[in-house]
């Protein structure tokens, strides 16, 4: 059976662990000065792989591959509830609307289909070794790959009737076009000749594209023109859409996982070997930066407001490199760390510890608040604002409005307003408003008042420094 033994990127994991016994590592990257950040351990099932995270960003779903359940995280209160599903499973997809949630269960050879109002499972039957799942843009059809059996199946979510498509002889990730008219699976043949098998949704006819060795992991831009793909060999192919031209790039050994920025400017990929590195592509250039994360670096997720990439580190840390300028800090996680996710709002992200049965929550300071405005008064200033709509992953515990020149300053916990005393009637002043929660306090908002002996003028800016998202 093949079905455990594509589990390739263990086996290179215990491997480095092997090595890391005997040898003495060069330096790593240095990491700047990190970003106020907090991580809380959330223990869910045996082995959890994939994540994956609710349109709204009310619920985390884990698949616990090593055993028979589904972990649903409340993201407000980080209760888990377990959920019982197939034999091992391992992918994990969310609709679009948030209703339904698919998981692939490798050893049992279905989907489970769990309802996210009530948490009922339907299990449906598919191919032989199932493994990763997509959701289509619209919603209506499902897409899974079957490593042993040499297909994918294609679930309509209105009947849950299957249809079987054959492919390459081992299909393994799989991606939707933007426009839901194509499905890109990354596939190999017998040989270890990489493929990359292109379903069109219309007519569910396959073209086979070849694109290098031992094709693993596959991602599509957000425009829909280029479809990316690791191959196993040390290259990402770069697929054009419009006439399946192929151009090889090289990158790092053992390339293991691929994301797109939203923007699509770049493409990042993880070089899964022991002094690991990520691979940062230029779309427009095709040209790779090589960046030194932690050891063995599987996953990568990119933050929805692409300031931020996310790699996981088999070294039980996770390296968050600042898309600006390349840094890299790192942050110490759970045991094994493979899967990945980033809220919606980049206020969490969601780490899978394959080793430790955890889940790391990574969350941040709030932004800073907004629509910020002054009012004057004799010797004094009624402050306004409106609170951070992306909390940090934490809720805000207070709020600060602080006088420039002077100092004088006033507080509150959730109201938002406040009036700071003891200022100078005409005088002009700076005000600065920020909010905190547990982990930290916010970057200012700012605005200006100045008080006349009529108390009469007023100007509201929001001169908002720049805010750490995720």
């Amino acid at each position: 059976m093949v079905r455990r033994s594509v589990l390739a990127v263990f086996a290179v994991i215990a491997t480095a662990f092997a090595l890391l016994s005997v040898m003495t590592l060069l330096g790593l990257a240095s990491a700047i000065t990190p970003s106020q950040t907090a991580v809380t351990s959330i223990t869910v099932g045996s082995n959890p792989e994939d994540v994956a995270v609710s349109p709204d960003g009310s619920s985390v779903w884990v698949t616990n591959s090593g055993g028979t359940t589904v972990s649903r995280i409340n993201t407000t209160t980080n209760v888990v509830t377990s959920i019982t599903v197939g034999t091992g499973p391992r992918g994990v997809a969310v609709s679009p609307d948030g209703s339904s949630v698919w998981v692939t269960n490798l050893d049992s050879d279905t989907v489970s289909r769990i309802d996210t109002a009530t948490n009922v499972v339907t299990s449906i039957t598919v191919g032989t070794g199932p493994s990763y799942v997509a959701v289509s843009p619209d919603g209506s059809s499902v897409w899974v790959t079957n490593i042993s059996s040499h297909t994918v199946s294609r679930i309509n979510t209105t009947t849950n009737v299957v249809t079987s498509i054959n492919v390459g002889t081992y299909p393994f990730h799989v991606a939707v076009s933007p426009d839901g008219l194509s499905v890109w699976v990354a596939d190999r043949d017998g040989n270890g000749a990489g493929i990359v098998s292109r379903i069109n949704t219309t007519t569910n006819v396959v073209t086979s594209i070849n694109v290098g060795a031992n094709a693993y992991d596959v991602a599509v831009s957000p425009d829909g023109l280029s479809v990316w793909v690791i191959n196993q060999s040390g290259t990402v192919a770069r697929i054009n859409t419009t006439t399946n031209v192929v151009t090889s790039i090289n990158v790092g050994g053992n390339p293991s996982r691929v994301a797109v920025s939203p923007d699509g400017s770049s493409v990042w990929v993880t070089n899964n070997y022991i002094l690991g590195t990520v691979s940062r592509i230029e779309t427009i250039t095709n040209a790779v930066t090589s960046i030194p994360v932690g050891l063995n670096p599987v996953g990568v997720a990119v933050s929805p407001d692409g300031l931020s990439v996310w790699v996981t580190n088999i070294d039980n840390t996770v390296s968050r490199i600042d898309t600006i300028t390349n840094a890299v800090t790192s942050i110490t996680v759970g045991t094994y760390p493979y899967g990945v996710a980033v809220s919606p709002d980049g206020s969490s992200v969601w780490v899978t510890n394959n080793g430790d049965a955890t889940v790391s929550r990574i969350t941040f300071p709030p932004q800073p608040p907004v629509n910020v405005t002054a009012t004057p008064g004799n010797a004094q200033a009624t402050i306004s604002w409106t609170a951070p709509t992306n909390t940090g992953g934490s809720p805000v515990t207070g709020y600060s409005a602080t006088a420039s020149p002077g100092g004088q300053s006033c507080t509150t916990t959730t109201a938002t307003s406040c009036t700071i005393s003891g200022l100078t009637n005409g005088t002009a002043y700076d005000i600065s408003v920020t909010a905190t929660n547990a982990v930290g306090t916010s970057d200012p908002s700012v605005v200006s008042v100045t008080l006349t002996s009529e108390t009469t003028t007023t100007t509201s800016s929001d001169l908002v420094a720049p805010a750490f998202t995720g």
